[in-house]
């Protein structure tokens, strides 16, 4: 009410009690703007022409009463002014509409009360249009509503609720809510408290009707306080999800329908690749014991063919492995068997295999690893896996006579390896979708190659399996570093020496990572 004006109608017949109340807003620095009227008629003509917050009323007027000026005021909050001993016609006016009433004495000490009455007036009339805000509110809703005291019975429903649960207002109104629940023998097909499929935290349950027929709702309920802080009610909001859990049945049963098909064309390539698997290695033993037995009797058209075909053979073996490794990843059957090992140890492994592929090309192929063994607690054969199919992208994607570095560093608290090249930059567009199996098979069916690899998917897969993250960088002129980390358990220093495939031995420090992980 501070620094708010209140606009007040004071219907007083004695000028006395007029003056009275002047002075009082003047000497009080009241904030009313107030208007006198000196008889019912003439509250009845100010009334007509305007807006009151409060209506300060005596009883007794020349040509009328306050009942008189009650009839005119409408949802304006009114005080009633009665004589000394006029308790009993108080009541009766305030019974008749008024928000309250002042008993008037001689000595006009009631005008001291006045601000506080006024005050609690306006304070009522805001409160009561908030109720009737939220009353209107709450009859409106779809949702059901419904009001129980602190003992269970039932003191308020809304529209919604009689709707859905088929009960007349009076019918309800001192019931137990208990009635509203389905009990101890269930119906069937129903629980009493299921989780909703869509959502991770919403709970519902199973409420039934009038008539007894059962139905799912959701249902949240909160505890209503009165000032002291003493719990006097509990509402509950109900909303019927019938629809919904049809809904998600459908979308569940679809979706199940969906992986088992899935799942069965899944089996199905996994079974034809595991038997071309076996037909390819017959094919390469046919061409093997041709070459063989007696190679002096085979002309040079038929041994290129046989070459030819062997690379074909060598080609589709590497499409196959590599399909199913990714079915393995994709239906969680590639299990971990972590160990502690040294990493310095499985690079120099990995590198001295792909050496001879190296030098096919005339590709400088070396590695560079710290005098200190870098010691890491993972699946071993995964993580030589992983730099093998690393590795054997650069010697693919690089030209001859290139150079190839596989350097390892321990950087605190992870270690990082890095497969540096310098062949043509990666275009950046693609920076970001070369480790994406789906982007990799696109980009390669429209290169036109017929050796699909998804060896950097498949790095990608391993590395995250053991809780370490890949990326790719490219240089502003030519080369790339494809990098990867591992936790690091623990590091024991040990005789182990830099190994080198090459005189060159590159001092560059590891570039350093992304502050975010690029997600692929």
């Amino acid at each position: 009410m501070e620094n708010t004006r209140c606009k007040m109608l004071m219907v007083e017949d004695d000028k006395l009690d007029q003056k009275a109340f002047e002075r009082l807003v003047e000497d009080e620095k009241l904030p009313y703007d107030y208007t006198i009227a000196g008889s019912v008629s003439e509250a009845k003509s100010i009334l007509a022409a305007g807006q009151f917050d409060v209506v300060i009323s005596d009883y007794a007027l020349g040509d009328g009463t306050a009942f008189d000026v009650l009839g005119s005021v409408k949802d304006t909050p009114t005080i009633i002014v009665t004589g000394t001993g006029d308790e009993e016609l108080a009541v009766k006016v305030w019974r008749a509409g008024a928000y309250d009433y002042l008993i008037k004495d001689l000595d006009r000490h009631y005008l001291k009360t006045l601000p506080i009455t006024v005050e609690n007036v306006i304070r009522h009339k805001i409160t009561e249009e908030k109720v009737q805000l939220l009353s209107g509110a709450i009859m409106s809703t779809d949702d059901s509503v419904y009001i129980t005291d602190m003992e269970n019975g039932i003191i308020f429903v809304n529209k919604a609720f009689c709707e859905t649960y088929g009960y007349q207002e009076q019918e309800v109104i001192g019931k137990d809510s208990n009635i509203l629940w389905i009990g101890k023998q269930q119906h069937k097909g129903t629980r009493s408290v299921f989780q909703i499929a869509s959502s991770a935290w919403e709970v519902g349950f199973y409420h039934k009707r009038k008539d007894g027929s059962i139905f799912p709702v959701s249902l949240s309920r909160s505890i209503i306080k009165d000032p002291t802080g003493n719990e006097v009610a509990v509402v509950g909001v109900v909303r019927n999800i019938s629809d919904r859990i049809l809904m998600e049945d459908e979308l569940r049963s679809a979706n199940q329908n969906l992986e088992r098909r899935s799942h069965l064309k899944s089996e199905l390539a996994v079974a034809v690749s595991e038997e071309l698997k076996t037909l390819m290695a017959k094919f390469e033993n046919i061409i093997s014991n041709i070459m063989t037995s007696a190679p002096e009797e085979i002309s040079p058209r038929l041994k290129e063919n046989l070459e030819s075909a062997q690379k074909n053979i060598d080609s589709t073996k590497g499409i196959i492995s590599d399909f199913l490794e990714v079915s393995n990843i994709d239906t969680n059957k590639i299990k971990l068997e972590t160990t502690e090992f040294g990493l310095n140890s499985v690079v120099s492994e990995v590198v001295e295999t792909l050496l001879p592929l190296a030098a096919e090309k005339d590709i400088e192929l070396e590695s560079s690893l710290p005098d200190s063994e870098l010691i890491v607690n993972a699946d071993r054969d995964k993580i030589a896996q992983v730099l093998t199919n690393l590795i054997s992208n650069s010697i693919n994607s690089v030209p001859a006579n290139s150079h190839i570095s596989v350097r390892a560093e321990d950087l605190g608290n992870e270690i990082t390896v890095e497969v540096q090249d310098d062949g043509p930059t990666i275009e950046s567009g693609r920076v970001n979708r070369i480790f994406n199996r789906f982007d990799q098979i696109k980009a390669q069916l429209r290169a036109g190659r017929e050796d699909l690899m998804l060896a950097l998917p498949i790095a990608m897969e391993l590395v995250e399996m053991h809780g370490g993250w890949i990326w790719a960088e490219s240089k502003d002129g030519r080369g790339n570093t494809f990098c990867f980390t591992l936790p690091k358990q623990n590091v024991q220093p040990a005789a182990a020496t830099a190994v080198k495939t090459s005189e060159k031995h590159s001092k560059n420090k590891i570039p350093q990572k992304p502050n975010q992980k690029i997600n692929l």
